[in-house]
């Protein structure tokens, strides 16, 4: 049964242990990031929270389209110098 381990399916196979090891890495990674971006977007909703009941005015646009104005708000700068 030695000859198994040479075939291309086989869990023993050296090539598969490194694809597996190379898709657990890539899947930790990103669950690294989902839970760094998780983290920030908790961080930012606590400042604004904090800032409302503070009484500050915050002049941000809605927080879903936010990313689609902030470059067109630099070119409107741009052009009017």
């Amino acid at each position: 049964l030695a000859f198994l381990s040479k075939k291309s399916w086989h869990v023993k196979n050296i090539s598969n242990q490194k694809k597996v090891w190379e898709a657990e890495q890539r899947k930790a990674d990103e669950d690294a990031k989902t839970k760094e971006l998780a983290k920030q977007i908790q961080q930012e909703r606590e400042e604004e929270e904090l800032e409302r009941l503070a009484g500050r005015a915050t002049n941000r646009l809605d927080r879903g389209i936010d990313w689609m104005y902030q470059h067109q708000a630099k070119v409107e700068e741009q052009v009017q110098q």
